[in-house]
């Protein structure tokens, strides 16, 4: 099977990490995240992956070509921004008579398969996977008969108007015969384009929900972070890098940790990571590489990219730093926001 992924987006919600790093490789858990969607892919059947490509391609390139990978690759670079379905068209010549679409941050155990056996049964054109959200507002609401055929797609509706709480989960079995809809050399989104058109002619149009997979859209800074504790949690049930050496602590090769610090599961170190005499790391503390936590300093609910210093006595919380961030010391750092790649933090928030 084929799959196209849509991951030429700018990563504005996730910004000032994604000011110099894609948004496909900001990390899970210290696993760079088109990583494990690609570890995905290949669990799923998928032989054939092409990454459609715009901000920051090469550090996405470079990256899978280290990898050693099942299946074969194939990139394609938008000259200009395109939204979904113009990349979508873009790599039309690309493509097979049949092709998975995803768009390229969702962190997700759903089947393929189950979509795949959905769409043969019905003869459909389109298939799109559904997963049910506490707050429907900020996605696609999709309404679907008794059999499953697609009635209305409903781009963020307000909460309170909202007819169901099963949302579009961005992936899609395409038949190739869908591309004639889509407009060739221009933006053009298929959740405000293609699918409202499909519905009017009548299409073989369905849907099929997954209640019980995980799911999720890193694309927002809260939701990248639950992302990560939900790696360590297990709720998402994927790899962690590192040996788990008690329950919910897991380190990677060379870590110091002072024999009076305070580590609390489930936490993660990298390589290299020292914590110093009366710090305090976790819970829900995933640290990168090389991250320095000095004396009694405080992380918790956080998560640093590699090469962080947390300075003596400092209090980090529900925030994630961009590598090499360095934080002075007795600075509370303002929670709930990221800081970018590089940036000295020396005032916050009052204890």
């Amino acid at each position: 099977m084929q799959a196209l992924v849509l991951v030429g987006g700018f990563g504005t919600r996730l910004r000032p990490l994604t000011y110099h790093v894609p948004k496909a490789m900001v990390p899970i858990a210290n696993i760079p995240f088109i990583e494990r969607f690609v570890d995905y892919l290949e669990a799923n059947g998928i032989t054939h992956i092409i990454f459609a490509m715009g901000y920051l391609p090469d550090p996405i390139a470079n990256h899978l070509a280290k990898r050693n990978s099942k299946a074969k690759y194939d990139f394609i670079v938008e000259e200009q921004p395109l939204d979904t379905g113009g990349a979508i068209k873009n790599a039309e010549a690309l493509l097979s008579d049949r092709f998975f679409v995803f768009n390229g941050d969702v962190l997700t155990t759903i089947p393929l398969r189950e979509i795949l056996k959905v769409h043969e049964q019905k003869g459909a054109l389109v298939t799109i996977a559904l997963t049910p959200v506490d707050d429907p507002s900020r996605y696609g609401v999709v309404v679907t008969d008794e059999d499953g055929r697609v009635q209305a797609f409903i781009e963020k509706p307000p909460k309170e108007t909202a007819p169901s709480n099963l949302i579009n989960a961005g992936i899609y079995l395409y038949e190739r015969e869908v591309l004639k809809h889509i407009p060739a050399g221009q933006p053009y989104s298929v959740e405000r384009g293609l699918y409202p058109k499909l519905l009017e002619v009548d299409a073989p149009f369905y849907a099929v929900a997954f209640h019980d997979d995980y799911w999720l859209d890193i694309g927002k800074v809260e939701h990248y972070l639950q992302a990560n504790f939900d790696v360590l949690s297990r709720k998402a049930p994927m790899p962690i890098a590192g040996k788990e050496i008690q329950q919910g602590v897991w380190v990677g090769k060379g870590v110091e940790i002072s024999s009076t610090a305070k580590v609390s599961p489930p936490v993660l170190l990298g390589d290299g990571c020292v914590i110093e005499d009366g710090a305090t790391v976790g819970p829900f503390a995933v640290l990168g590489n090389r991250v320095t936590v000095k004396r009694n300093a405080i992380v918790r609910e956080s998560v640093l990219w590699e090469g962080c210093i947390v300075g003596e006595e400092a209090i980090v919380t529900r925030c994630v730093l961009g590598s090499h961030c360095e934080i002075e010391a007795n600075v509370n750092v303002e929670p709930d926001r990221a800081y970018g790649c590089g940036e000295r933090i020396t005032a916050g928030v009052p204890a």
